[in-house]
């Protein structure tokens, strides 16, 4: 892997697990590279789709007061990415299996296309490969817990 691979963490909270029926109420990222560390942050509120909320109650309770319609949070989201695509970075999650297809259920939905691509790393995957588990605490406010996983991906792979 070479040092100057640029790399996209997301993470997300939800309302609950399933799609379509409860809500992506926070968006966060972080981009950098391995060599350089984390080099910028994105975070958006996102108005919940629905009133079902079992999970993530702070994060929903913001995002109904202070959250972008979902099509305005994903816009904002594909234009802070476009740098960073177009220099072909990676976009990572953990759990990849879980975020990742949120952010893609949003893009097609709100969008009506997704940039984003449907391809995302998995960290806790890539550590497993390597024998060896990815742990840390969280504090569950997306851009935050981007961070934090990003630094520790950087710091470990």
């Amino acid at each position: 892997m070479t040092a100057d691979r640029l790399w996209i963490m997301v993470d997300i909270e939800t309302s609950g697990p399933i799609l379509g029926r409860h809500s992506l109420t926070e968006l966060g990222a972080v981009v950098g590279t391995p060599a350089r560390g984390v080099l910028d942050r994105f975070e958006v509120l996102i108005a919940p789709i629905s009133d079902e909320v079992i999970t993530s109650r702070g994060s929903f309770a913001r995002a109904r007061t202070a959250g972008l319609a979902p099509g305005e949070a994903m816009r904002c989201f594909a234009e802070w990415t476009r740098p960073h695509r177009e220099r072909r970075a990676s976009f990572v999650a953990r759990p990849a299996a879980f975020d990742w297809p949120w952010i893609v259920w949003y893009a097609w939905t709100f969008l009506g296309d997704n940039p984003f691509g449907f391809k995302a790393v998995c960290a806790s995957s890539w550590f497993e490969a390597r024998g060896r588990t990815f742990r840390v605490d969280l504090p569950h406010r997306a851009v935050d817990d981007a961070d934090i996983q990003l630094r520790h991906f950087f710091a470990h792979m």
